[in-house]
């Protein structure tokens, strides 16, 4: 029964994979159209463009959600297998998710700030979330680096006192 679970489970995450690209490319696509469509109409280019921005850090989430994907169930094949690659592989999904955030409440904040200053509260709210995340990620780190049987020692050099001196 295992096996087959296996393939399964590998099936969906390449399709899941395969089928996010498809959609960021989607999306892309759809941000060029669109802001070359303003252009040529000669609508307010300006608005266009940080919509277009907006799909486009949507777009980069979800590729970068795929690659995460992809990463860690296809090539791999393999669980987790200790605190560090967990840590690791929990750093790298909440950084793409801070990242995105961010990048998408600054569009919104100009966006809003344009054309109703009172809205640019939810933008501020959301960018203010992303960094309490970013926040949280860094005292998860510390604090899990801390349980580690090696002190958490990745990274970071060690000062010996020389006895010498």
């Amino acid at each position: 029964m295992a096996p087959l679970y296996e393939r399964l489970a590998y099936a969906y995450f390449l399709v899941a994979t395969i089928t996010l690209f498809a959609f960021s490319v989607i999306l892309f696509v759809s941000a060029i159209v669109r802001t070359g469509l303003a252009i040529v109409r000669l609508e307010d280019p300006v608005n266009a463009v940080l919509d277009s921005i907006g799909l486009l850090i949507i777009g980069f989430a979800v590729v970068e959600t795929s690659k995460f994907i992809a990463e860690e169930e296809i090539i791999r094949q393999r669980e987790l297998r200790s605190a560090l690659e967990s840590r690791r592989s929990l750093t790298k999904f909440i950084t793409i998710a801070v990242i995105a955030s961010s990048l998408e409440a600054l569009v919104m904040i100009f966006k809003t700030s344009r054309e109703d200053i009172p809205s640019a509260i939810y933008p501020a709210m959301l960018f203010v979330a992303a960094m309490l995340a970013l926040a949280a990620l860094g005292a998860y780190q510390w604090l899990s680096s801390r349980i580690e049987p090696d002190g958490g020692g990745e990274g970071r050099e060690v000062h010996r006192q020389d006895s010498s001196s």
